[in-house]
Parts: C-alpha cells; structure tokens; sequence
C-alpha cells in the first residue's frame, strides 16, 4: 500500500484574484470534500450545484466533475478521490460554485507531500471574501 498523501491547493477567486485561501486535504478525500472545504473557505452557506474542470478551463466536458446531484452523467465529485486523479504540482483546476451566480475559482495544486500536518483545513488566507450573495439594494 502506498503512503498516505497530503495535497496542498491554493484557491483564488477569479472576479477577485486578492481573495485566496490555502487548502490542505488528504489524497483519500474526494472532490466533494473539497467543494464542502472550499464553501467554508469562502463563507458560502447556501448549497449548490458545483463542477471542476481538471484541464483546468472552465466548462471544458472532457475534463468534468460534477457535484453528485446533478441530473447529467457523467463523473461525479463523490466518487473522485485526489489520489486517484493523477494531479501534478502547479496543475490548475477550474472550479464553479453555484450556476446562477456563477463563483469561478482558480485552484492551484501546490504541493503533493507526505500526510503530515493538517489532512483537512484551510491552513491559509488572504483578502476579506465577498459575501455569498451581495445585499439587495435599498430603493428611496
């Protein structure tokens, strides 16, 4: 059996690339876990529909994972674990939160190590995130 490893991703939002966060996540947890990771990274509380694009451009179908509900074949987030994608370091993931308002986040594959430290955190941030849903506004 191979030794456990610790990927290390960085998270930047695109419409904002001040805004990033640091991940860290064990090579056994799945694409899902990082979308659960990423929400709380960037304070979005309401769930929606989510995909990642391993070729690293966004809407590219060749290289989809989608989030487990989505009516669509096709790969599904649950089901792909980090170890098992053949992730390289300095690759770039495409990753969309929420189809309607559309959060497009650029990932980063930092690092690929040993499983040591944290195997499931955000172990760094930068920016103040903007809030999941901008306030409406107030008519006069």
């Amino acid at each position: 059996m191979a030794a456990a490893e610790r990927y290390v991703l960085r998270a930047t939002l695109v419409d904002d690339p001040e805004v990033s966060r640091t991940l860290a996540l064990a090579g056994r947890r799945t694409l899902e876990q990082l979308h659960h990771l990423l929400r709380e990274a960037f304070g979005w509380h309401d769930d929606h529909l989510y995909s990642f694009w391993l070729s690293g451009v966004f809407w590219d179908v060749e290289s989809e994972y989608t989030s487990p509900v989505d009516a669509e074949p096709g790969a599904r987030t649950a089901q792909a674990r980090l170890d098992e994608l053949g992730l390289q370091p300095g690759q770039t993931i495409a990753y969309v939160f929420d189809f309607g308002d559309e959060w497009l986040v650029e990932l980063e594959v930092v690092e690929i190590g040993p499983a040591e430290g944290p195997l499931q955190a955000i172990v760094a941030s930068e920016g103040e995130a903007p809030p999941q849903y901008p306030p409406p506004d107030i008519l006069v």
